[in-house]
């Protein structure tokens, strides 16, 4: 059995369930009902075009059956008793109400097709916009490929629903209950047979819409699981291909494609004989009405005229309950959809994870830091930051060491206000760390991480998003950075693309992107997380020269693996499974040969 299957078979500790899985869609199911309002919820701003759409769309079914008792009418008034004039005024009456069914289906159909557009719009933006106020903690634990999934395809299966499925659904379900009036009204014997011999059909409809949820409901979880195996899979593409884990790769994505390929065979064979069992059930009562009106009509109980109108309220009455049973799998689809959004939009935003918002958002900030008995905790069982106590000056430049998973970065996020904290307190100029307004705070801090993140567009962009910043600034933050330089060895301009991660750029030339941006921003306090590691010597210098010069007046922390990094640090913080366990200067810290001096030793030994 592969990984993937073994990994499937277990509850995933880490990672938050996907909302369509067994375990979780208890929590997430949503009633049809309730879907329902879900989604009219969502088109809630354009009620009024799409309520005027389904009108029209509602007026042209009203015509459809004025349409077919002219029929009747033609044919008992006109044509049975050769009648040229009756019949030439009832046939125009039958193309004038036929007309104006088709034109006002045509209006109908395009403003609902308009405002569900807008719709689908409105949708994909609040989407988009939960994305950006999700809190950090959030992506730690989804899979890239669901997020996606819910962007794209759930979202997908809603604009169906507005675009195709819910005006069909209105449309014969309006056509189907004013067609069974008109039955009633004009025969009423007749029209309860026929009536009642359509329950079956829909009595079918209704008891398998709960397994047809089901189905669709695995088929997006699948298709789910596939998207982020795929994602992933391009994300390490790179390590993947100097393994030699092709083959590895094909199977363990193979098994998600044949999940999902099995799921949509459900569903295709679900519908095959669902769908003609609906049609023989709503094609049946045909047959009855052909023998007994017919019989009706040879022994002149029914005239010829109102038979031929009962057959065209047949077709307006039985074919929209077709439709229906057609539909009813995207409408149980976009059920399903709304459900999975409607549940990824409950999902808590960072003002809820992190409290409400500060106030404090002072014209210039110092950059004192203090931490008193910081505990942190990633899933409030295990904490990885344990009583962290220090404290920095204004300009101080800090080092930050220990072993992989000690809370070095950690307790740089913290600072952010990337993560909560559960018990201490952080202050900043000597205020409460969560007194500040978080957009504020993410202003005064300027990150480099080890990888720098890049995105397709020019120099310029990516250095700042910002148009008013003038191009002269940008210029000299890159001449203080060295970046310039580069710029000038590749022949690059500010208006020069970089492609998707900066793949067309080294791993150099991107840190040293990431530092000017930086620079660009002037922030109060700097964090250089693994800036220059992976860097050939010739780079390695130069970030080196531009980290002195951006450090100028700033406090800095940076955390380092490659001790001889820290020389110029006024101190260092030696980090130790979540706690706090030597600080000093580097010659303090050889001295009392502890921690750091053992770090230091192994680091020897390795070098």
């Amino acid at each position: 059995m592969s990984q993937a299957k073994v990994l499937t078979k277990k509850k995933k500790s880490f990672l938050h369930a996907d909302e369509q899985s067994d375990e979780a869609v208890k929590k997430f199911k949503l009633s049809d009902m309730a879907s329902f309002k879900k989604l009219l919820h969502f088109a809630r701003p354009f009620k009024t075009g799409i309520i005027i759409g389904l009108a029209l769309m509602m007026v042209s079914s009203l015509a459809s059956l004025i349409s077919a008792r002219m029929m009747g009418l033609l044919v008992e008034n006109g044509l049975l008793k050769k009648s040229l004039v009756t019949s030439f005024n009832y046939s125009g009456l039958v193309l004038i109400f036929e007309l104006c069914s088709l034109g006002c289906m045509w209006q109908g159909r395009k403003l609902l097709s308009d405002y569900s557009s807008r719709t689908i719009l409105s949708i994909r933006e609040a989407l988009f916009n939960h994305l950006q106020n999700l809190p950090i903690s959030f992506y730690d634990r989804q899979p890239q490929g669901r997020v996606v999934t819910r962007v794209t395809h759930d979202v997908e299966g809603i604009e169906e629903f507005f675009t195709s499925s819910m005006g069909r659904v209105l449309n014969s379900a309006f056509m189907a209950t004013m067609a069974m009036i008109a039955m009633l009204v004009t025969n009423f014997k007749l029209g309860s047979i026929l009536v009642i011999s359509v329950f079956p059909a829909i009595l079918f409809v209704y008891l398998t819409r709960d397994y047809v949820r089901k189905v669709n409901r695995n088929l997006s979880r699948t298709n789910s699981v596939l998207n982020s195996k795929l994602s992933e899979f391009l994300n390490g593409i790179e390590v993947i291909r100097i393994y030699g884990l092709e083959n590895w790769s094909k199977d363990e994505y193979d098994y998600c494609v044949e999940d999902y390929r099995s799921s949509h065979l459900k569903a295709n064979n679900l519908y095959a004989w669902t769908r003609p069992l609906v049609a023989l059930l709503c094609s049946t009562p045909l047959i009855g009405l052909v023998w007994f009106g017919g019989n009706n009509v040879l022994s002149g109980a029914m005239t010829v005229g109102l038979f031929v109108t009962f057959v065209r309220y047949c077709e307006r009455f039985f074919h929209p309950i077709m439709t229906l049973a057609r539909e009813i799998h995207m409408v149980q689809q976009a059920f399903t959809s709304a459900e999975r959004v409607a549940s990824f939009l409950s999902h808590k935003e960072e003002e809820a994870i992190l409290g409400e918002d500060g106030k404090l958002a002072p014209k210039s900030m110092e950059g004192n830091i203090e931490f008193n008995d910081v505990w942190m905790a990633y899933d409030k069982e295990n904490y990885v930051l344990k009583g962290i106590d220090f404290k920095i000056k204004r300009g101080e430049k800090i080092g930050l060491v220990g072993t992989t998973g000690c809370g070095k970065t950690t307790t740089v996020s913290l600072l952010s206000r990337l993560y909560e904290y559960q018990k201490g307190e952080v202050l900043l100029d000597g205020h409460s760390l969560r007194h500040y307004r978080r957009s504020f705070l993410r202003q005064q801090i300027g990150f480099v991480s080890q990888d720098a993140i890049l995105f397709r567009g020019s120099f310029r962009q990516n250095l700042s998003t910002d148009e008013s910043v003038p191009d002269d600034k940008i210029l000299y933050a890159c001449e203080v950075t060295g970046l310039a330089q580069v710029m000038r060895l590749g022949s690059w301009t500010l208006e020069s693309e970089i492609y998707d991660g900066g793949a067309n750029l080294s791993v150099g030339e991107r840190q040293l992107l990431a530092l000017t941006r930086v620079l660009i921003k002037n922030p109060t306090i700097l964090i250089l997380d693994e800036a220059t590691a992976n860097i050939d010597p010739w780079f390695e210098k130069i970030i080196h020269q531009a980290v002195d010069r951006v450090m100028v007046g700033r406090t800095c922390l940076m955390i380092a693996h490659r001790l001889s990094t820290l020389d110029h640090c006024d101190r260092i913080f030696v980090f130790e499974k979540g706690r706090l366990v030597e600080e000093g200067s580097k010659l303090e810290l050889e001295a009392k040969k502890g921690h750091f001096f053992n770090l230091h030793k192994a680091q020897d030994a390795v070098d």
